[in-house]
């Protein structure tokens, strides 16, 4: 194999697994504890985690759009 592109898919799992375990840190540290509406009934408690939700389907699609820009760079160099 090809030892620069064993290094660059090196380089894409590392940062894939950094963003992910990054991304976990940041919704257990600072997005879980958040108490966004001040929940005093029950039905806050619902929109209190709908807004959690949100944010880390957020977090995620920006994490699949960097996956998916290293991909598309790395395939589209091969076939040039």
């Amino acid at each position: 194999m090809n030892s620069r592109a064993v290094g660059y898919e090196v380089v894409v799992f590392v940062t894939q697994w950094a963003l992910m375990l990054l991304g976990f840190g940041v919704l257990t540290k600072f997005v879980a504890p958040l108490n966004l509406l001040n929940p005093s009934l029950s039905l806050d408690l619902y929109f209190d985690a709908a807004v959690k939700a949100i944010i880390a389907l957020i977090l995620s699609v920006a994490w699949l759009f960097i996956w998916d820009r290293q991909v598309r760079f790395y395939f589209h160099r091969r076939a040039r």
